[in-house]
């Protein structure tokens, strides 16, 4: 899951202040498993514009909004409301924002939302819940127990203990408030001998992506259906029940 936050209010309200009229469309994926999309987010942004004497003209949830042939649909499906808006709120990750902005509906796209990482779905473990993906393109998750260190470290220590790790003290060098990473990932980590081995790897950076990667391929009729029933699909709230 893509884990998204509210952007900081002031910063809602300086993308919000020229225009009056919005459309909204709120991801019912991982959105709205972080509590920022489906119709949670809906309620909470339309609160705030409504505070601010702003109009609402659309509010949908649509299944997900980061494949462009859905957004494609959910915007050609709404045509007709979208032409009343100023712009059109996208509460999803990085990803629809990219989507509806490839899509060129003709108005803008406000983003009021931060994407901070992916994280498990539905995930018992407090630590692993916690720790964010922070996409530095060389994963050590392999050894490090499926915990980030870039996310839970705060010397950003990737691939080894920092230089002030104790080996008795099992707090943090640079946060005493807060347990080391590192003691619990050599805790639970079998792999950590790997480490040494990646960061030599990473630091040559040797020819990425050696599996050839699939030539996009024309839409068909199935993925035409799939995206038209997917942009009009209002919400999961069966399925999302089960990650609650």
């Amino acid at each position: 899951m893509n884990k998204t936050v509210w952007k900081p209010e002031s910063e809602i309200d300086c993308l919000l202040k020229d225009y009056n009229t919005f459309g909204i469309f709120s991801c019912g994926t991982c959105a709205n498993l972080s509590y920022t999309g489906g119709k949670t987010g809906i309620k909470i942004i339309k609160e705030h514009l409504f505070k601010n004497h702003k109009k609402v003209k659309l509010a949908k949830v649509i299944l997900t909004c980061c494949p462009e042939e859905i957004m494609s649909q959910a915007l050609q499906s709404n045509k007709k409301s979208l032409q009343k808006c100023d712009a059109l709120i996208v509460l999803s990750c990085a990803g629809g924002i990219k989507s509806a902005n490839s899509c060129q509906p003709g108005l803008p796209i406000i983003n009021v939302l931060d994407s901070v990482g992916s994280a498990a779905v539905s995930c018992s473990d407090q630590i692993l819940a916690h720790s964010l993906c922070k996409s530095c393109g060389n994963c050590v998750l392999t050894c490090t127990a499926g915990i980030c260190p870039l996310s839970e470290c705060p010397a950003k220590s990737k691939y080894e203990p920092c230089k002030s790790f104790s080996e008795t003290n099992t707090k943090c060098a640079v946060d005493p408030q807060m347990d080391c990473i590192w003691h619990i990932i050599r805790a639970r980590s079998k792999n950590l001998h790997l480490l040494p081995l990646l960061k030599e790897i990473h630091k040559r950076n040797d020819t990425r992506y050696v599996f050839p990667t699939p030539k996009k391929s024309k839409i068909n009729i199935g993925k035409k259906f799939f995206a038209w029933f997917a942009a009009r699909i209002q919400q999961l709230e069966l399925v999302v029940r089960l990650f609650r």
